[in-house]
């Protein structure tokens, strides 16, 4: 890692000859580059030498945050890339990583960006689930494959697994391949069954469309399938009443203001 007085990072060895572009972040971040997401957070794609560059800018966090990130933990940008690279490492899909930046200011963290090759892709779970989509059945099934031998089988834990968040894209004869991004929240743990299925539940899908996902789940695992089902779709309740929970403080929150 580079340390400078406002500013460090980590360039990945297999791509030194972006670090001028990976120093330069902070300051060209905002005039250059194609927006491609805004949000809390927002994404970028540049060309660089050739090379189609990912850069994920994450908003300023909290003053609580701005210390810890700054002298006692990794912010999202470090974790996203240390996470990507052992996910490769174990053998599952992620855009590769090539750099993160830390900035600091007044001796607090600042801002943060993580840098990865822009992956193209077909379209994400996001774009089936919930609408009528061709080979949508053989998508699930694949996915829910996927999950299980690259992701759980592997010690993947993924905390953040919703639909945005898993690519798609489209091989030969039926097939597909996966790969998983937003990576900051992540855990290499093992995953047993139930703690699987739960994986699922963040999906926000349908009753249908986690039958199909539970089947195939249970099938990999030599579980019952209506067993699974029925976890699958308790799972999926919990989830929801607890998201519309968090919103309905929120709101009730913002309206004391």
């Amino acid at each position: 890692m580079v340390f400078e007085k406002k500013k460090r990072y980590t360039v990945n060895s297999e791509y030194e000859f972006v670090e001028d572009f990976v120093n330069d972040l902070p300051h060209i971040f905002e005039s250059e580059g194609t927006s491609i997401y805004k949000g809390r957070n927002e994404i970028k794609v540049f060309d660089y030498e050739g090379v189609k560059l990912n850069v994920k800018s994450f908003k300023i966090p909290n003053f609580i945050n701005k210390l810890a990130y700054a002298w006692l933990r990794g912010s999202k940008a470090k974790h996203s890339y240390e996470y990507g690279i052992e996910i490769l490492r174990r053998g599952a899909n992620t855009p590769e990583p090539i750099a993160f930046v830390e900035t600091l200011k007044k001796a607090l963290f600042n801002r943060s960006y993580y840098v990865s090759v822009h992956l193209k892709y077909d379209f994400t779970i996001r774009d089936l689930i919930g609408f009528e989509f061709p080979d949508k059945e053989n998508i699930l099934k694949q996915f829910a494959t996927y999950t299980y031998g690259k992701l759980h089988k592997m010690g993947i834990h993924h905390l953040d697994y919703s639909r945005g968040n898993v690519l798609v894209t489209k091989l030969e004869n039926d097939k597909y391949d996966f790969s998983i991004v937003d990576i900051n929240r992540l855990r290499f743990e093992k995953i047993d069954y139930l703690k699987g299925l739960r994986n699922f539940a963040q999906l926000w899908a349908s009753k249908y469309e986690l039958e199909i996902i539970a089947k195939q789940y249970a099938q990999l695992n030599k579980r019952d399938e209506n067993e699974a089902i029925k976890l699958l779709l308790q799972f999926d309740k919990k989830h929801k009443e607890k998201i519309y929970r968090k919103h309905k403080f929120k709101a009730l929150i913002k309206g004391k203001k």
